[in-house]
Formats: structure tokens, sequence, C-alpha cells
């Protein structure tokens, strides 16, 4: 079980696994030239050009950037295309009719998308009713899904609707608690932020300066990495330990400093990726490093320490670690994933797996109410006094380029992130020009089902304080 990489279109390694050469079966046909469309991925609606043409095929992504992603396999079977991206870890199959391509874009969920001839404009968003979200959660199959949204004004929606746990009557409400998975990270970013400004910590300190003492036998390549690499994804570290290893981390432990050293060991003795600050890969081990750095130089826990300086400032008293709820009072939603024969099987309180193990706290362990995500959110929404307006920008600022900030993904004027332990997802926003900030949640880890309907919920909340 692991937290999730966000979801987002020619965003993901260029390592994943299909072969780099192009095998185009068939000539174009009737496919060639050039179509547009719009991918409403959930929260995100991404304007797509497809240039088809003899010998292969390339997708563009009108709103982030002007970059080609090559189609390394190109089928046209009669009225059918069948196109595969390797770099985006994604894939179209269509058919023609009536002059459109009707099909279906795959890339951790899968989309509907029709390319036309022409320009292509999206649908509005349509404002989040609780009959749409009963609509939405139906279709995605989750026990329960929620959201709500806080205008800078005041105006505010809170919605919810299902059961806590599948099989059961108890009903989920707008005050339950809901696991953010790797929403966390931009929460242990504003916590790095905190400790800069009083003086405990530097952005420029570096892994070598300070886990030296501890990991002595850490690759050279990563000594000079500092907060700014790890939080941004850039210091060549990989994602994660095999997953082989994670039996040594406990899943629950009230002090795992002593873990998250063993856990820093490892990650720091893996091969690199790449150069740092050149080569970017979502890494929940470097947000763990991080962790590590701050307990060594503050002398205590990443959990106490985000408690004192982000949670207790805020007023975010729903905030914890691990999965919500007491055991067997079915108090809170319940986590849920895909049985082995099909259908959901929760994950209560006390079951053998619930979360990641502790130590990846600083990841992704966090949950909250949804009154308390949008205390949070208002809080970089406004640039509140909590931080200084520097420390707001370092946050909200790719530091080498890229989309992607200290635990924040730059959507136009939006910040954006995700995340799963993969029994549970959440999506949260905000917009600082609009004066929008917007959460919402599935107790469901089955991504290909609830990422549409999370960020369909998401946006749809958003869009109903912002008209009104």
């Amino acid at each position: 079980m692991l937290t999730r990489r966000p979801l987002i279109l020619g965003a993901l390694a260029a390592w994943l696994p299909w072969s780099a050469a192009c095998a185009q079966e068939a000539a174009p046909g009737a496919f060639a030239g050039e179509w547009n469309g719009v991918l409403e991925a959930g929260s995100q609606r991404l304007r797509l050009r497809l240039v088809v043409r003899e010998g292969g095929a390339d997708l563009y992504s009108l709103d982030q950037g002007e970059d080609a992603i090559p189609a390394n396999s190109v089928r046209v079977e009669g009225d059918r295309l069948r196109l595969r991206f390797p770099s985006i870890n994604a894939s179209y199959e269509g058919r023609l009719v009536n002059g459109r391509i009707d099909g279906v874009f795959t890339q951790g969920a899968r989309l509907p998308l029709v390319f036309a001839r022409g320009e292509v404009q999206a649908a509005p968003v349509q404002p989040l009713t609780i009959e749409r979200l009963r609509a939405l959660r139906a279709e995605a199959g989750a026990p329960a899904l929620a959201a709500a949204a806080a205008h800078r004004d005041g105006r505010r929606l809170d919605l919810a609707d299902g059961v806590r746990v599948q099989g059961r009557s108890e009903q989920v409400t707008t005050q339950d608690v809901w696991h953010l998975g790797s929403i966390t990270k931009s929460m242990t970013s504003t916590l790095v932020a905190r400790c800069v400004e009083a003086g405990a910590v530097s952005w420029d300190d570096t892994v070598g300066a300070v886990l030296a003492g501890a990991i002595a036998d850490m690759r050279p390549e990563y000594r000079d990495a500092n907060f700014r690499h790890l939080l941004s994804h850039r210091a060549g570290l990989q994602a994660n330990l095999p997953i082989t290893d994670f039996v040594r981390y406990r899943r629950e432990n009230e002090d795992p400093r002593e873990e998250r050293v063993a856990f820093a060991r490892q990650a720091l003795r893996q091969e690199p990726i790449g150069p740092k600050e050149q080569s970017f890969l979502y890494s929940n081990n470097g947000y763990v490093i991080a962790g590590a750095m701050l307990e060594a130089k503050l002398g205590a826990s990443w959990e106490t320490l985000i408690r004192r300086h982000v949670f207790e400032p805020l007023g975010m008293a729903s905030a914890g670690f691990g999965a919500p709820g007491a055991r067997a009072a079915y108090d809170q939603p319940a986590g849920h994933a895909g049985g082995l024969v099909g259908g959901l099987r929760p994950h209560l309180p006390g079951d053998a797996i619930t979360d990641n193990p502790a130590v990846l706290g600083p990841a992704g362990r966090v949950h909250a109410a949804f009154d308390d995500v949008l205390k949070y959110l208002a809080a970089h929404r406004d640039g509140a006094a909590f931080l200084n307006a520097e420390s707001w920008r370092t946050l909200h600022t790719p530091p080498f380029g890229g989309d992607y900030a200290m635990g924040w993904v730059k959507r136009g004027d939006a910040l954006w992130h995700n995340g799963s332990n993969t029994l549970w997802y959440a999506e949260v926003t905000f917009d600082r020009t609009s004066g929008v900030a917007a959460v919402a949640a599935a107790n469901d880890g089955r991504l290909q089902r609830v990422t549409p309907a999370v960020g369909s919920a998401l946006a749809g909340a958003a869009a109903a304080v912002q008209t009104g």
C-alpha cells in the first residue's frame, strides 16, 4: 500500500514499461490529419490535439505546454484506432463514427474522450448538488463520497452521501473525517516553511550536512540535495523502497524517528534515477527523508512537529494520523479495497492493514474533517499571516521548472493535489484569483472507478461556491 502520484497527463516518468519503437500496423486512412478533443479528468479539463500521419501519431496537451507526446504504437483496423503513449503510460482506443472518433483514454482511470475536426470547447462545469453527488457515487460504486468548498467571501458548500462501511447502515456526515493520503505532502512542506521562519532549519540544509552522522554510507549523489529538491521531487531519488521491504516497518508507531532514519538509509543507498534538479520523479522517499531531517534538527518526531507548528496554529482539531475512527465503533468512514473475488472489502480500525506504515507519515498519513481541510486551504489561498509572503511564494512556485511546487501541482492560477493509500482517494484545490478552496474524497481505493467521481465532485463544489 503506497501513496499515489497525482494523475496528470504528461507528468508521469518516461521509464514506464512500453516499447519505445513505433509500430504502425496499417495506414492512417480516414484517421489522418488533425483532431481536437477535451479530456474531462474529474477536476481537470484538458484540451487535446491529436495528429495522425503516415508513420506515427502525436498527442498535444494544449493546457500543459507545446511538447509532442509521441505514440509508440498506432493500430488502424477498419474504423478503429488504437494508440499507446509510453512517456505518460497512457493509451487511447476509438472508433470513427459520423466524422468523430468516439473512444476511451486510459491513464490509470478510463475516461471517455471524443475527437473531432476543428476546435472543441469544454462544457462549463455544473455546480455540485446533492443529487449530482449521489449520481457520481452510484456511478463509481463507492460506499461514500463527500465534497466541500468555501469562497473567500464566506459562501460555503458541504455535501456527503453514502455509508461509512459497505454493508452497514451508518451514514456518512459532513463532519466525518477522511484520509488525505499524499495531500499530506503540502502539509510537510508547510511545516518546513514554518521551521525556516523560526530559524530552526534552512531551505538550503542538505541531506549530507543533516543526516551524514546517522547515514554515513549514503550515496554521494544525494549529499548536497536540500529541502527544495526533496519537496519538489527533484533530488534524483527513486519513488519508493521495494514493496517487500515495507514489512520491516510498523503500521502503528508512537515514535517513528528511528525507523525513519532506517528508511532514509535504504532510500539514500538506492541508485539515482538521474541528476538532481534535471530529473523529476514523484518520490515518497524524498518526503520521508525530509521528515527525518526535521526530526534530526528539531529533536522531536514529525508527528509532534506538525501538530505543534501546523495543525494547532490553524485550529485543525480533527487532524491526526492513520485511518480515522475507533475499533468496532463505526464512527468514521473506513477505507475499502477491491476483494479477491470482486466487490469491496472494508479495512476497519484495528484490522491488520488500514494504512501505510507510520514511517511514511510525512509523505501521506494525515486524516482530517473537511472543515479543517478548508481552514488549511484557506491559509494557502489567502496568504494568511501564518507565514510571510516569501514563504507562501516558495511553497507555491516550482523551484526547478515544471508544474510541481512544494507538495502542490500548478493548474493555471490554481494549485491542486490528490492522495490515496489504496483504500481512500481525495483531492484538494485552491485558487487565489477566484477565491475558492475545495476538497472531495471517497472511502474507496479503486482509483480507476473513483478518480473521475472525486474529481468531478471537487470541480462541481468549487463551481457551486464560485457562482453563489
